[in-house]
């Protein structure tokens, strides 16, 4: 009885320690971090897709390029394209900075990714 008390009055320390730290939290960026903070985003939504021509060294369709379109509110901010496949595994990813004018067209074709096994793109910009 007294190793489950000590037990449970460890695990009471530890979670208050825990949850003062998380507390104390700040996020004041456009970036990703932990804790939450109201933050101007520089568009409402991205569109992101991708298009392909045939392979000889497949055989069949390869992804060639993703094309990202956004907010020229976004422009020279950095973005992610990441191609996914069966359970969410990522096929591709490539990163670089989008035009002033808020788009950018990164080029998958030296990865080779069978287009037959892309299930989705996503985009993630920061800056």
């Amino acid at each position: 009885m007294k190793r489950v008390f000590i037990i449970g009055i460890l695990g009471v320390v530890v979670f208050g320690a825990v949850f003062a730290f998380a507390a104390s939290l700040t996020v004041n960026t456009k970036s990703l971090a932990a804790g939450s903070a109201a933050v101007a985003a520089c568009n409402a939504s991205a569109t992101v897709s991708y298009n392909t021509a045939y392979s000889s060294s497949l055989p069949g369709y390869q992804v060639t390029t993703a094309p990202v379109t956004s907010a020229a509110g976004c422009g020279t901010m950095a973005y992610t394209v990441t191609l996914t496949g069966t359970g969410n595994t990522s096929l591709g990813t490539l990163s670089g900075t989008l035009a002033a004018g808020g788009t950018a067209t990164p080029d998958f074709t030296a990865q080779n990714v069978n287009a037959a096994s892309v299930t989705g793109v996503s985009v993630v910009i920061s800056g």
